[in-house]
Order: structure tokens, then C-alpha cells, then sequence
């Protein structure tokens, strides 16, 4: 097997201080991340007390190097974000759970002693977030259009039609669109639409520049946005249109919260540390990584 090597001047950290290493460290690798997210994740693991860095690439990888590292006695494991990486991964797994080969992605893979194992997250929070805006809203959504035909679009399919949904697709390259409907066994039908899922970067910039957004959204009665330009101080332009709209928004940290306390306990519950295995609660981890708790499973 031959290796690449990755210059630690392509890593990044962005921790406010200093950090100490040694033969015990791990590391927890991102193939990408936003500077507010790798402040927050190692400020936990400093506050926790847990010899574990997370790290991000300042470059993009591909999936033979990426997998390469992650198989490192030093690493714990990847959270696989964007790049295309979340399906290129798989085939180079030694274990893969059923929801993420269902999926066709995998966000999380974690180093058991030099076995790289598979997970997808991003289901559960995708499908939490979406139970409990029905649930409290008291729509009767049916009729679902995803606006985008990358990775997250495959999560996105499983949970609508898991939810009884029927569901098609859209986006701004219909060449792309139409061979991810193919992959996914999806057809089209024309709006109104009671949901539309936003699985782009659509929403940091204006909405006239995504093509078809702003036609299907017209009769939506619930807009969910997998992006949150909010979490970096950017405005959420597709937020902002749904407000005025009188459309039921939901943020993407309503994802993002649930599938992140189930992401980092699959990387710290069981882990191998100081000669024992460590546990931790999902309240600990939103404790520690101050999530806001009505967001969390145990409070949905």
C-alpha cells in the first residue's frame, strides 16, 4: 500500500491556545470545517479532558489519502463533510451500517484498532429535525422537493420517503439532477410543494442567483435549509424570504444539533483511554459542546 503525505501546514486547528502532544494523542479528522466549528469542537474536548484533537484540511483530499490517514494508529476517526467524499468513502470501509449504505453516504468513521467502521448521522438529525416542526406545527406535509443533487440529497430521499413523503428533486444543473433522480429512483411532478429541503449553499447569497429556488417555493408551507450561513454571522437569504413569505422555516442546527450528539458519541463512547473505556451521556456531550438542549434527542 502506498501512502501520500500531508504536510501539517495543510492542517488546521484554530484553537485559541496552545496544545500539548504526545504517544497517547488522537486526533479526529475533518475534511472540512468552518473556524466557529473547530473553535467549538476543541474547546469540548479541552473542557471534557480528553487527549483528542480535531483537525481540518486547509485543501481538498481524496478519498485513497483521506482513508490512508485515518487509518493511523493516531487517528480516532473522520467526520466526512462535502468534497463529494461522503459515497467515495464507502467502498474503502471495512464495515459499513445498513441506514448508511441506504443512504449512499457515509459522515462518520471511526478507527477501532486499525478498522475503519461507517456511519451516516445525518439521517437521524435530518429526520428528528423534520418530526418534531410537523409534530409541532400540525401541517400535513405529503409532497417534498429537494433543491440540490449532492450528497446530502441521498439522506434527504431515505428520510422523506421513510416518512411516507412523495418526493423529486430540482437544482441548477439538471444534467447532474437527473442522473442523481435515476440513482435514487425518483420522478418528477410539479409543485405546489408543502416541503422543499435546500441542500445547497444557495442561502448565503442572493436567491435569484439559484436557479428554479425561488419557483418552487411559491405555495410551500415548510422550507428546511441543510446550510447555516447564520453560524459564521452571514445572513440566511432563503431565512429572510420565508419569514417575509409566511413560509415555516426550519434552521439547519435543528439537524445539526441531534446528529451531532449521536456523531460524537459514536467517536467517544467505548473508546479505548487511559487502560479502561470511556463513556459518555448524550447530555454530557451537550453539556460540553453547549448545545441548546431542546434540540437534542433526549428532548424530542
Amino acid at each position: 500500500m502506498s501512502f501520500k503525505f500531508i504536510k501539517m501546514s495543510n492542517l488546521k486547528t484554530q484553537v485559541d491556545e496552545l496544545v500539548s502532544l504526545n504517544t497517547q494523542t488522537r486526533f479526529i479528522f475533518s475534511t472540512s470545517g468552518s473556524q466557529s466549528s473547530i473553535e467549538k469542537h476543541n474547546k469540548a474536548l479541552r473542557t471534557l479532558g480528553v487527549n483528542i484533537i480535531y483537525f481540518t484540511f486547509g485543501y481538498q483530499i481524496n478519498a485513497e489519502t483521506y482513508i490512508n490517514l485515518l487509518r493511523a494508529p493516531i487517528s480516532r476517526g473522520g467526520a466526512v463533510t462535502g468534497q463529494g467524499l461522503k459515497s467515495a468513502v464507502i467502498p474503502y470501509l471495512d464495515w459499513v451500517e445498513e441506514l448508511a449504505k441506504k443512504t449512499g453516504a457515509v459522515n462518520t468513521i471511526i478507527n477501532e484498532n486499525g478498522r475503519l467502521l461507517g456511519y451516516n448521522t445525518d439521517a437521524f438529525g435530518f429526520e428528528t429535525a423534520l418530526r418534531r416542526h410537523i409534530a409541532t406545527t400540525g401541517m400535513n406535509i405529503k409532497r417534498a422537493v429537494i433543491y440540490g443533487n449532492g450528497g446530502v440529497s441521498g439522506v434527504a430521499t431515505h428520510v422523506l420517503k421513510s416518512l411516507g413523503m412523495k418526493v423529486t428533486m430540482t437544482g441548477r444543473n439538471k444534467d447532474r439532477v437527473e442522473t442523481k433522480m435515476e440513482e435514487l429512483g425518483l420522478n418528477h411532478f410539479d409543485g405546489p410543494y408543502d416541503l422543499v429541503v435546500n441542500a445547497t449553499q444557495a442561502s448565503t447569497a442572493n436567491l435569484t442567483e439559484a436557479l428554479n429556488l425561488t419557483d418552487i417555493l411559491a405555495g410551500c408551507k415548510m422550507v428546511f435549509d441543510h446550510n447555516m450561513p447564520e453560524k459564521d454571522g452571514k445572513s440566511n437569504y432563503l431565512q429572510e424570504y420565508c419569514i417575509a413569505s409566511g413560509i415555516h422555516f426550519i434552521q439547519g442546527k435543528d439537524m445539526y444539533v441531534p446528529q451531532m450528539i449521536k456523531q460524537w458519541k459514536l467517536f467517544l463512547d467505548g473508546m479505548d483511554y487511559d487502560d479502561t473505556r470511556f463513556s459518555i451521556s448524550e447530555a454530557k456531550i451537550a453539556e460540553c459542546w453547549e448545545l441548546d438542549v431542546d434540540h437534542s434527542p433526549e428532548k424530542i
